[in-house]
């Protein structure tokens, strides 16, 4: 296996759904199952998938991940400013809309005030405003991909985009890999892996930090050794 440990900067605001309703929270740890998007589309040749029906459209499908030659971390925050702000509110049935960068109007919309006379005014549907909480150009992540001997490196400085309308740009660099952040919903759900192995990563990490969704939970900092030896293998094997 390849082994290559990146930082990446970003140079462009990102809206990243971590969390979903009428706010759209990123968190400041990137999910692994968005990171092997954005290096699939630009690096490996992953077919974009544009439009999905039925229950592919609300229910989220990770499973053709196991299928990726290659296999990535969590995106770790070295340094993140998460007070990137849009809001929004969109009438898609009659394509009028209304946005705006003022955090006023956007506490308004989360329910701790009454909708603002503006908003009332603008034609736009109550139902489909959204406060968009994002991630500010300058932040910094680090990330570390494995893939098979047979595929070609990514490049030095490689550039990928993320996120809602794929706003996020980043560009990233080489570097020496410090701490790895491991996703526990891509390897229970996509890689499956068995419990003993789960049970063996969580022993050998120094934390496992919950969230209120699975795709927001993570093994940090686990020993790199025993990723190397014991997880890398079942996941690329």
């Amino acid at each position: 296996m390849t082994e290559q440990t990146f930082e990446a900067t970003l140079y462009a605001p990102l809206f990243y759904s971590s969390s979903e309703g009428r706010a759209i929270k990123t968190q400041p740890t990137l999910s692994a199952t968005a990171l092997m998007h954005a290096l699939g589309y630009r690096y490996f040749g992953l077919e974009k998938r544009y439009a999905e029906f039925g229950d592919d459209a609300t229910q989220p499908d990770y499973s053709h991940l196991a299928d990726f030659p290659f296999f990535v971390t969590d995106m770790r925050p070295i340094a993140v400013e998460t007070d990137e702000r849009t809001f929004r509110s969109t009438d898609y049935r009659s394509e009028r809309h209304f946005t705006t960068n003022d955090l006023e109007l956007a506490r308004q919309v989360e329910g701790t005030k009454s909708v603002p006379e503006i908003l009332e005014n603008s034609g736009a549907a109550y139902q489909t405003i959204r406060n968009y909480l994002g991630i500010a150009p300058g932040s910094t992540f680090e990330f570390t991909v494995w893939h098979r001997e047979n595929l070609t490196e990514l490049p030095e400085s490689p550039f990928f985009k993320m996120g809602i309308k794929q706003t996020g740009e980043f560009r990233a660099a080489a570097t020496d890999l410090d701490t790895l952040v491991l996703n526990k919903y891509l390897l229970t759900e996509v890689y499956e892996l068995d419990t003993d192995l789960l049970t063996g990563l969580m022993e050998h990490s120094t934390s496992f930090r919950r969230g209120n969704d699975p795709r927001l939970q993570h093994f940090v900092d686990p020993d790199p050794e025993f990723v190397r030896t014991e997880v890398i293998p079942e996941v690329l094997g």
